[in-house]
């Protein structure tokens, strides 16, 4: 008996175990599900782009230029003499508002030649008025005289005296004399006033030469200072941007950079220098400033003589342009746009102004239309897209998905 079982175990176990093995392969078989067939699509090439907005936009001109004074002048006194008095401000850098005092000469000397001067006046008057007093006694006489005649002869004398009768040389000479004595009174108080030096307009002292007891010539250099209320800047621009801007009377704003700071003063286009640099080329507007020393609530900071400034000019109004990135625009004339079916379509426009970075088409472009900013290789007419706009990517066969 049981080497009756050993005989099944290895004769009969085997097979059966294949046996059940090929059924359930062949049960697993056929439940499984045939694989689905997927057809594959081209995604398209993932560009990035900006949707038309046509806008009204003023041109900004930019330039550089050196900020220098509006006035500036040599002081040198009028008079001689010993310097008295000098004003404790009046060294480099010292400001003074218009007709403070400066400095003072000694004034002993004018003072004595202005009492002079009243003392020949007060002659030249009493002079004046004894001549008038010898004009008046000389007609008296002469009236007189032609009076006894006609009451001798019973005629009336029609002759008229002769100017010397009269004396009136002497009284012409008499006026003459005080004229020349009030003129020279006039001198005399005047080179009085020239010993005191007062600021011809607020300034600010740039350079002096004079201490208190120096001895100072007529005509003599001692100090150069320069105008508070305006400086002016020379804007170098291309010839070609000129027409942007309306000369006299465009807008300007003035930026100053320091320590990664920009501090920004309001300016105006006076007048065009009217010559173009031989180096450069360029053309020159001239900036006016107003109070550019003047520290104001949103700076800490003057705009001094001398600093190197950036400069925008503010040009014209430009209507119905769009700003574009200057990587948009393609061989000069074109750009690229995503049409309805998210293929590409090169489009020729019409530019009307290039900046630095930046480009301003006048035509050629709709509102909402699609421009391609990003760059592809091998671009070209048709060529399938999508869109990332906002972060977000659109599918170019169903515009309303996204992922």
């Amino acid at each position: 008996m049981e080497k009756t079982k050993k005989s099944f175990k290895r004769y009969f176990m085997p097979p059966l175990i294949l046996i059940v093995g090929v059924a359930i392969m062949a049960s697993l078989s056929a439940s499984r599900q045939k694989p689905h067939r997927e057809k594959h699509v081209v995604p398209g090439v993932l560009v990035q782009v900006q949707v038309v907005k046509p806008e009204s936009r003023q041109v900004i001109v930019r330039g550089h230029g050196t900020v220098k004074p509006r006035q500036e002048i040599n002081l040198s006194a009028q008079v001689s003499g010993k310097i008295e008095w000098v004003d404790s401000r009046f060294a480099a850098g010292g400001q003074f508002n218009s007709g403070e005092p400066l400095f003072r000469i000694e004034q002993s000397d004018y003072e004595l030649g202005v009492e002079q001067a009243q003392a020949r006046v007060a002659g030249a008057e009493y002079g004046f008025m004894v001549a008038s007093a010898n004009k008046e006694i000389a007609r008296t006489e002469w009236d007189n005289m032609q009076s006894a005649h006609r009451k001798l002869t019973g005629k009336a004398e029609n002759s008229q005296p002769d100017a010397l009768v009269l004396r009136e040389p002497q009284l012409k000479q008499a006026e003459a004399e005080l004229a020349s004595a009030n003129a020279a009174l006039s001198l005399a108080k005047l080179r009085l006033d020239r010993t005191i030096l007062y600021a011809p307009f607020n300034c600010r002292i740039r350079q002096e030469s004079i201490d208190k007891g120096q001895y100072l010539n007529p005509g003599v250099s001692v100090a150069r200072l320069f105008s508070t209320d305006m400086v002016e800047i020379d804007v170098g621009i291309p010839l070609s941007e000129v027409m942007w801007l309306d000369i006299p009377g465009a807008t300007a704003a003035v930026h100053l950079h320091v320590d990664g700071k920009t501090f920004i003063w309001d300016g105006k286009v006076d007048r065009s220098v009217g010559v173009i640099g031989e180096k450069e080329r360029l053309a020159y507007v001239v900036v006016q400033v107003k109070d550019p020393l003047k520290i104001q609530d949103d700076k800490d900071i003057e705009l001094s003589i001398g600093t190197f400034v950036e400069v925008e000019l503010r040009g014209h109004f430009l209507d119905n342009i769009v700003s574009l990135p200057r990587q948009a625009l393609r061989d000069d004339s074109n750009v690229w746009v995503v049409n309805d079916e998210g293929l590409l379509n090169v489009r020729k426009v019409s530019v009307e102004r290039m900046i630095p970075g930046e480009v301003l088409i006048s035509d050629g472009l709709n509102t909402g239309d699609k421009v391609i900013l990003s760059s592809i290789i091998g671009g070209a007419e048709g060529m399938k897209l999508r869109v990332m706009l906002n972060g977000k990517i659109s599918n170019p066969e169903n515009s309303g998905d996204s992922q």
